[in-house]
């Protein structure tokens, strides 16, 4: 059988499946605890990301009110990259 270079990228790209496809109620029930158990790190990770964000766009917003070439300028972009 021949394998393709998309087979090659998918493989590359997407590491194994954690969860295969329902196919009875105990492995519903399995999915939904570990949804559960992992939720909160999830939603503390997201607030987290965004807080990050936010602080970039503030940086950003600040560097381009500043003089090209002047030493804030300098400052501000090493902050921001």
């Amino acid at each position: 059988q021949e394998v393709s270079l998309m087979d090659d990228y998918m493989c590359a790209s997407f590491p194994p499946r954690k969860y295969v496809p329902v196919i009875s109620y105990e492995q519903c029930q399995r999915y939904k605890e570990d949804f559960r158990a992992e939720y909160d790190e999830y939603r503390e990770l997201c607030a987290r990301m965004e807080s990050v964000s936010r602080r970039f766009q503030k940086l950003e917003a600040q560097w381009r009110d500043l003089p090209p070439g002047s030493e804030d300028y300098e400052v501000k972009k090493d902050k921001t990259v």
